[in-house]
């Protein structure tokens, strides 16, 4: 019947840092704020970017 099975516990662990939270919706902040991996802005040869002001 399942009554007394496994029940599934949401994921509260960093996978990067380790750290330990207590509510799935603090891991997803943390993992936004802390592991946030922005994309890195490409340059050209000179070390500007096309377009400027003037």
């Amino acid at each position: 019947m399942g009554l007394f099975g496994k029940k599934e516990t949401p994921e509260t662990k960093c996978k990067e840092c380790g750290l330990e939270f207590n509510d799935p919706v603090r891991l997803d902040r943390h993992m936004k704020k802390a592991h946030k991996h922005a994309p890195q802005r490409k340059f050209d040869e000179q070390g500007f970017s096309t377009g400027g002001m003037w």
